[in-house]
């Protein structure tokens, strides 16, 4: 093989390498085979181009094909560079100098507060402060304890700053930002010497996202623990005037009222509440959408032996003996503020959800369980009420 053919194959497969994320995108759903041009058409422009030049230079300039191809390679691989919407080279490059900005960031202090387990194990959380090297977005994602294999995963603790976990707040070079993230171990036991607490910050949230694992050693939890042995919070305190804190404390359920205490089978189950401020300060509601504070989930628990003969398709959502059958719509209700009192009523109906058979007749338990915003552990409920029924034939 000549150099001259040898520069070509090699260029060739060059930029089919320069290629290959175009190639990526056009098969997301196959849509290279819908428009082939818009995601192969650079590549076979710049074959074109590379193989014509090899038969120019060889008839034209036989005394300097080596170099005339070397040339004329150089260029159109360069011109394709410029072109292309994101080549495997740039995005390298790219991603290469945002993991150099992640490592540039600084960890500095860290401390660790001790909190009262309710599970067992133990519970305690973790601050941290960061210092950024330029300006820019940074993202947060889950910490976890342990391995990604056996892990514990923390909760962000976004009642202080919560403008800190925003996808679209810019933090400033040099200047210290702190963080909290809770753990709860659940039961299972640490090796404080070796465990560490490990969190990911993250430039983007993107295909070419690059992220940074931050590693915390826990030696000092146990003098912390030792120092406060008898905890009695479960999260750390913020100022009494903290609009999460007050709106998660201060928004309950009551007044749970079955529209009929016995149901036909296969029709839905009426039921009534009311939303309360319970605290002692009005609540601002952003947007006037309650969705935006809290959410409310229903589930029906089988309790008669008939009930329990009601078949549950696999893979269903369970909240303890509950299984999921839909949760509350606020779409028609508006409200800016709620003042201490005050109560909204809400009526609505469930059954099980599609693709669900009806329910056997039997008796049953409906579960109104409701969730807030501003939790720290978001998937944990802040309180449940429970209504009796009975579906018959």
């Amino acid at each position: 093989m000549s150099v001259p053919v040898f520069i070509a194959v090699v260029a060739t497969v060059v930029a089919f390498v320069q290629n290959l994320v175009m190639f990526a995108f056009g098969m997301k759903e196959r849509a290279i085979f819908s428009f082939p041009l818009a995601f192969a058409g650079i590549f076979l422009a710049e074959v074109v181009s590379i193989w014509a030049g090899y038969f120019c230079a060889r008839k034209f300039l036989p005394k300097w094909r080596t170099l005339a191809m070397a040339a004329w390679v150089v260029i159109t691989l360069g011109a394709a560079e410029l072109v292309l919407p994101m080549s495997i080279f740039r995005m390298l490059i790219q991603h290469a100098l945002r993991v150099h900005a992640l490592n540039r960031i600084e960890p500095a202090e860290s401390s660790f507060e001790p909190l009262m387990p309710d599970r067992g194990g133990h519970r305690f959380a973790l601050t941290y402060t960061l210092r950024f090297p330029k300006r820019a977005h940074y993202l947060t994602y889950p910490a976890y304890l342990g391995t990604p294999d056996s892990s514990a995963f923390g909760y962000y603790f976004t009642k202080l700053h919560p403008e800190y976990y925003d996808e679209d707040y810019f933090f400033d070079a040099g200047k210290p930002y702190s963080f909290t993230v809770l753990f709860d171990t659940e039961g299972k036991p640490i090796d404080f010497a070796q465990e560490k607490a490990n969190i990911a910050i993250c430039d983007a949230k993107d295909y070419f996202m690059a992220c940074r694992a931050i590693s915390f050693g826990l030696e000092g939890l146990p003098g912390a623990e030792a120092a406060n042995p008898s905890p009695v919070r479960r999260e750390p305190a913020v100022p009494e005037d903290n609009v999460r804190d007050l709106t998660e404390k201060s928004l309950r359920l009551d007044a749970l009222r079955l529209d009929s205490a016995q149901n036909k089978a296969g029709s839905p189950v009426g039921f009534s509440f009311v939303i309360t401020n319970v605290g002692k300060k009005t609540l601002a509601i952003p947007e006037g959408k309650l969705a935006n504070v809290i959410d409310i989930r229903y589930g029906y628990e089988a309790v008669s032996e008939s009930a329990k003969s009601t078949k549950v398709i696999p893979g269903s959502i369970l909240y303890g003996n509950a299984v999921r059958a839909g949760g509350a719509f606020f779409i028609s209700l508006h409200v800016s503020t709620l003042a201490p009192g005050e109560q909204i009523p809400f009526h609505d109906t469930f059954k099980p959800l599609d693709p669900c058979p009806p329910w056997a007749p039997g008796d049953y338990r409906l579960h109104v369980i409701l969730f807030s915003m501003y939790s720290t552990e978001r998937n944990r409920p802040v309180q449940e009420l429970l209504a009796d029924f009975t579906v018959v034939p």
